[in-house]
């Protein structure tokens, strides 16, 4: 167990940490290769891609090649410079129209784009991938997309081909982050993949044969290495067309790794650099971009069994955890503490909001009062990094140790990130306290996939159980308000009764950290936990 109780030691870990990187680095440095050819664009990021079919990936990491390599209706513009929420604009559909009454959406598609295999995007195009996603009788439907993506087309009622470049979708109720839904990823994302690629190797073919109509096209794949994309001649929008020829994303768990390939010009780019070696990078002229991201680090908590079926229980939990002292002390600055299930860049997001004082004698007598004065074992199942996470290890090393002092005994247990989010859609395990998990988007609508009991698994991530019989309808009236005041109102209601219900325990919320070679130019920082690369060159 680290231990992180007194303020001097942490100074003097990570004074002795920045030194001992900085002589190890140095070494390094000064045998360093030249970098990777400037057609050539190399990342390292911090897990393995997961499944490469849109419609049932996972992962904030596969994301990051998904979003190049497939395109929806529309898209946010990751390339918008000083925005909290990137703006909404057109991508396969280049203009749309919305119905008065708010639930019918006419899109007319871009004329002249072909997938990168040479099927023509359409109409026709449009409804085989709302076939896939959403009709159970079609013959290539995707189950798997059935939860995954129920907060896109949990509203849908019909669509249909109207002419070959004229689409139409109708909705149940209004739904004010409609387009915002269509535009995500992270969790399925309701991007087009060629129908004809579909048919050539099947639905799990998807997975190794990615076909869209992106500014790059699958290259390939060495799984638990990396994924290469090429550069797509035919792409349709110059403002995106890419600087390089190839993109190669490779995951690279350990942080250390990640910072030695970015100083001897193995990788040009890195996601997630450890805080303990910002400064020795800065020093070494490694640029560094940080900004604040639309995610908040939550514990999911197990509702199913054992103690924590008592309120009590997890309020004592929530009193706890010491997040000032984590951000502070383990973050080191990259972090802030989170208050509240509502996130950064989504609506409804207060920064004055608080809830759980930390408190751990308070802690102790409400443990008592449910029953538990000498606290009581079991386990925390832990992902050890791919969400932008640096280091989770030492985040469940300090809440083991916060829980330790007020009695509960936690095991920790440790899952590579594909491994983890297979189980977190199963729910939590037997014997299981709590998982860790990184979510949030620009709108609300990852709450749908969490808080309802409509998304408990398979149907979705509320994978501890947690049953409120408010929470269906008062997040079916956020999505049907025109009003952002009105939706505002509703969704504070929501992060009200999850505090009341202590359904999730939030940590933090990350700073996000990328670190670059001098040479390379032009990238942009969005306020999600992907970028888009097409601006990026090397000078």
């Amino acid at each position: 167990m680290i231990n992180f109780a007194k303020k001097r030691l942490c100074k003097a870990k990570n004074k002795f940490l920045n030194g001992f990187l900085a002589i190890a680095l140095a070494a390094v440095t000064l045998t360093s290769p030249a970098s990777a050819a400037k057609d050539t664009l190399t990342i390292g990021i911090e897990a393995d891609l997961a499944r490469l079919d849109p419609h049932i990936s996972t992962t904030w990491n596969t994301f990051k090649a998904l979003l190049h390599m497939y395109e929806g209706f529309v898209a946010e513009d990751l390339l918008a410079v000083g925005v909290k929420t990137p703006p909404i604009v057109p991508a396969l559909a280049e203009s749309w129209e919305i119905s008065a009454d708010k639930k019918t959406y006419t899109f007319k598609l871009r004329e002249g784009v072909s997938f990168h295999d040479g099927e023509p995007w359409n109409a026709k195009a449009a409804k085989f991938n709302l076939d896939r996603m959403t009709n159970p009788d079609f013959e290539f439907h995707q189950p798997g997309s059935v939860g995954l993506l129920s907060w896109v087309w949990g509203d849908l009622e019909s669509y249909e081909i109207v002419n070959d470049y004229t689409f139409e979708i109708k909705l149940k109720q209004p739904n004010a982050e409609f387009l915002r839904r269509l535009s995500a990823g992270g969790s399925g994302t309701p991007r087009m993949i060629s129908p004809a690629a579909v048919r050539k190797y099947g639905n799990d073919g998807i997975n190794t044969n990615p076909v869209g109509t992106g500014p790059f096209k699958f290259g390939e794949r060495k799984v638990g290495v990396e994924t290469v994309l090429i550069k797509n001649n035919n792409y349709w929008d110059e403002k995106r067309v890419p600087q390089f020829q190839k993109l190669i994303l490779r995951g690279i768990p350990e942080v250390t790794t990640r910072e030695l390939g970015l100083l001897t010009g193995e990788l040009d780019m890195i996601s997630t650099p450890s805080p303990d070696s910002l400064e020795y990078l800065e020093a070494q002229g490694i640029t560094l971009v940080k900004g604040p991201v639309s995610t908040i680090y939550p514990i999911w908590l197990n509702f199913r069994e054992g103690p924590l079926k008592d309120v009590r229980v997890r309020r004592a939990m929530a009193m706890a955890i010491d997040r000032e002292g984590m951000t502070k002390y383990l973050r080191r600055g990259t972090a802030t503490p989170a208050y509240g299930i509502l996130n950064y860049g989504g609506p409804g997001w207060d920064p004055e909001y608080r809830d759980f004082a930390y408190d751990p004698e308070g802690a102790k007598k409400l443990l008592a009062e449910a029953g538990y004065p000498n606290g009581f074992e079991t386990r925390l199942d832990w992902t050890m990094g791919g969400g932008g996470d640096v280091n989770t290890r030492a985040d469940a090393e300090w809440l083991q140790r916060d829980l330790g002092r007020i009695g509960i005994r936690a095991k920790i247990e440790l899952f590579d990130n594909g491994t983890y989010w297979d189980m977190l859609a199963k729910g939590t395990r037997e014997g299981t306290c709590c998982m860790q998990v990184s979510w949030g988007e620009t709108g609300f609508f990852w709450l749908d996939l969490i808080l309802p009991t409509t998304a408990q698994p398979p149907n979705g991530f509320n994978s501890g159980y947690y049953e409120n019989p408010k929470m269906n309808k008062l997040l079916a009236s956020a999505r049907a308000t025109s009003s952002e005041a009105e939706m505002v109102k509703i969704l504070h209601e929501i992060r009200d009764i999850v505090t009341e219900d202590v359904a999730f325990i939030p940590l933090y919320t990350p700073i996000q950290v990328y670190a670059m070679r001098p040479e390379v130019k032009g990238f942009v920082l969005a306020p999600q936990h992907w970028a888009d690369y097409t601006s990026v060159y090397k000078d």
